[in-house]
């Protein structure tokens, strides 16, 4: 498994800490990535080996909440980017790339437009997009039940989830039990299910806090707009994704200016983690 070029963290004003995991070239072209919903920071180690070959540096932030950044509960969406904001500004980073991932999408693209001054460009794979805005439509049904909850009950939501959890004995256990055939293959693929387990159990470190802070932001209004992501913006994403369907993509696709979108036919959503090469050959060179 790649081991990370730096595993760090760094104290805010307000006393919050933030950690992150660096991989690939250290020297590179910086590439901030945003994980999914559970994750963290260690996530970007299935990245490391493609970002290594093309000169990129991932650098691989936890989000409030999750792994060994402090929570921060009732935010709106892109709030959290504050933390990065600050990451990158320790890091002496001019200039940067987003990429987001699943719940991580909406992360990426809310850094894209509160520090449009900083980011060259972005990319989406798998992403939701706002959900007062698009079709659910191709959403499994559990899947489609937990986020109308999350939208209109959310204590509720709480305690599916925890119950589910519970059930499911980790949150690895829980995202393979609900996932269709093809993305359990993935997942269970030499050179990421042993990754992508730690990087869940990482996330989860402090309990439900990242993701019941993430779910309530993403089911609750942004504090952006979608289209005022004006950065050329890559999106990626499997024709036959259940937990984020394409109308989202293509919703995104349409609203955003300058974006671009691939359909990946007949995919599913983790299939990202086998087009790592795909992805990052967009983000090469400056």
């Amino acid at each position: 498994m790649a081991t990370a070029t730096r595993d760090d963290s760094m104290d805010r004003p307000d006393g919050r800490r933030v950690s992150w995991c660096e991989f690939g070239d250290p020297r590179g072209w910086p590439l901030v990535y945003c994980h999914g919903m559970p994750g963290s920071r260690l996530e970007g180690a299935l990245f490391a080996r493609a970002a290594a070959l093309r000169g990129i540096r991932l650098i691989a932030p936890d989000r409030p909440g999750y792994g060994g950044t402090s929570p921060f509960p009732e935010r709106a969406l892109g709030e959290e980017v504050e933390d990065l904001k600050a990451l990158v500004d320790t890091l002496g980073l001019r200039r940067f790339d987003v990429l987001g991932f699943s719940g991580g999408g909406p992360h990426a693209m809310a850094c894209a437009v509160r520090h449009s001054d900083q980011v060259r460009r972005a990319g989406l794979v798998s992403s939701l997009a706002p959900f007062d805005r698009v079709d659910k439509a191709g959403m499994g049904d559990g899947l489609r039940q937990l986020w109308e909850l999350a939208e209109t009950d959310f204590p509720s939501f709480e305690a599916a989830f925890e119950e589910a959890l519970a059930e499911a004995g980790d949150a690895y256990g829980l995202l393979l039990g609900g996932a269709p055939q093809a993305d359990r293959a993935i997942l269970q693929s030499e050179g990421v299910a042993a990754p992508y387990r730690q990087g869940l159990a990482e996330g989860m470190r402090q309990g439900m806090a990242g993701m019941l802070a993430d779910a309530r932001a993403l089911a609750s209004p942004w504090l952006f707009d979608s289209a005022a992501v004006g950065q050329p913006t890559d999106i990626w994403h499997g024709s036959s994704d259940g937990n984020a369907p394409i109308g989202m993509a293509r919703w995104l696709a349409r609203v955003l200016p300058a974006a671009r979108l691939t359909e990946w036919s007949e995919a599913t959503h983790y299939e990202l983690f086998r087009r790592q090469d795909e992805v990052l050959d967009t983000f090469t060179g400056n």
